[in-house]
């Protein structure tokens, strides 16, 4: 038998967060060096741990993937503030409609968010309404 001096294993996965998201595919791939292995025994040793450590990363949880936000087309969505309704300046909290024309994207994002709740600085989005028909954004405090 031919001496082997290199082992590679790997593995993959294809998940959809939900059903408002695309299907995401990840691949890993493990390398070894294994030259110095003297017996099949060994050989199996080092695959079984590079496997190990596969399936370790392949059993977290898949982040969800958020489309893609222009910042600039998000702040130019009519936000008004809470308190006289009148439009709101770059970096107040407000809230918008969730069906205004242009906040698509924003409203797909914060739905595939975890608990619907999406941070991008300056902001944190989240719905509010009992029909969740409005978006408020609150401005983040650093610090």
């Amino acid at each position: 038998m031919p001496k082997i001096v290199r082992l590679v294993v790997g593995r993959g996965r294809t998940t959809r967060p939900s059903d408002q998201e695309e299907w995401i595919r990840e691949y890993y791939e493990l390398e070894a060096d294994v030259t110095d292995l003297a017996t099949e025994e060994s050989l199996e040793q080092a695959r079984v741990k590079l496997e190990g450590k596969l399936i370790s990363w392949l059993s977290e949880p898949t982040a969800p993937q958020l489309p893609k936000l222009d910042m600039a087309e998000v702040e130019k969505l009519p936000w008004k503030t809470y308190k006289d309704k009148t439009p709101c300046t770059p970096g107040e909290s407000g809230w918008a409609f969730a069906n205004a024309p242009g906040a698509e994207g924003l409203v797909k994002a914060i739905k595939s968010s975890p608990n619907e709740k999406l941070e991008l600085p300056p902001y944190r989005f989240t719905f509010s309404g009992k029909e969740k028909q409005f978006i408020s954004r609150k401005a983040i405090k650093e610090g």
